[in-house]
């Protein structure tokens, strides 16, 4: 198959596409956001038709959620918008093409604990720029779908991690905190809310769901679309026992200040997803160990230091 990947050069990107080249499939990245405005339907359209992919993935947008905090209208234009203009590209293409919308698990905003773990009709309780603005782009989905558009498949990835991810993000924020007081012989880092309980899955799992469900489209033995799928590990890790497994890695007894500026009060004691649907049709799920995945991030986070492994 030829996928168009939007967003392929960002974290995910870059890991599908090394994925679906591997698995025989040609994946073509769109140009980074400097060169084209995901919201340009006359831009997409112009790209779609000169790629003529059997497929789309949409991973273009803005995914941190803090800068959906700072910039609220911004994520609104560029994860609504951007999606409008994908699909509609799509649908004005010369074949039907199918496309894979990457929401977020964002959309179930702070679950209640008896919601635990979520499936996909789990309450859809977003209330933060960044749950509420892929709540419009799933919105955007359906309605192509309830239309008689493309066809149109949403996934809602939980947080998932591995080398070469943002270093906001906390997994590789922890990280290069420890790889630098190593550095400095320090032995304190600052953190934020390090008790709270997050599902976290490895990208290049993540990576592998998503090629799964392009060939289940391809094949035809996909079910109707829309299509939603959760994907999760179903574990809930401890952000603090993070922290200790990175510090041990660098060989350090680890003193962890909390800064009240990195402390979200929303922030939920526990998130974990549900990702039976996938597994029950497409055979997915998780298959890297989270020690792997957390070894590889620190030593991503030793290579960008600059320092030497010990």
């Amino acid at each position: 198959m030829k996928i168009l990947v939007t967003g392929a050069s960002g974290f995910v990107g870059h890991w599908l596409v090394r994925e679906l080249d591997a698995a025989g499939h040609k994946a073509v990245g769109t140009p980074p956001s400097s060169d084209l405005d995901i919201t340009d339907s006359v831009a997409v359209s112009d790209l779609m038709r000169a790629t003529r992919p059997d497929a789309v993935v949409h991973l273009a947008g803005l995914s941190y959620g803090p800068d959906a905090r700072r910039e609220p209208e911004r994520a609104f234009a560029v994860n609504e918008g951007g999606t409008r203009s994908v699909i509609a590209a799509a649908a004005a293409a010369s074949r039907a093409t199918p496309v894979l919308v990457v929401s977020s698990a964002d959309v179930y905003g702070s679950p209640a604990a008896d919601d635990l773990p979520l499936t996909e009709s789990a309450p859809l309780l977003a209330d933060q720029p960044y749950g509420l603005s892929k709540l419009a782009q799933e919105r955007v989905a359906f309605e192509s779908a309830a239309t008689g558009g493309p066809s149109v498949i949403v996934v809602r990835p939980f947080n998932h991690t591995g080398p070469g991810q943002r270093t906001e993000f906390v997994v590789p924020a922890l990280a290069r905190r420890i790889v630098a007081a190593r550095q400095s012989g320090s032995r304190t880092i600052v953190a934020g809310n390090l008790d709270v309980r997050r599902d976290f899955s490895d990208v290049r799992d993540v990576a592998r769901a998503y090629r799964l469900i392009l060939e289940a489209v391809a094949a035809s033995v996909m079910p109707p679309a829309p299509r939603v799928y959760n994907i999760a590990s179903g574990r809930a890790v401890v952000i603090r026992d993070i922290a200790h497994a990175f510090a041990e890695m660098a060989g350090i007894d680890l003193e962890i200040t909390v800064d009240p500026h990195l402390v979200r009060e929303s922030d939920p004691p526990e998130i974990r997803g549900d990702a039976s649907l996938i597994e029950a049709d497409l055979g997915w799920r998780p298959s890297i160990p989270f020690d792997v995945t957390l070894k590889d991030v620190f030593e991503d986070a030793v290579s960008r230091s600059g320092s030497a492994p010990r």
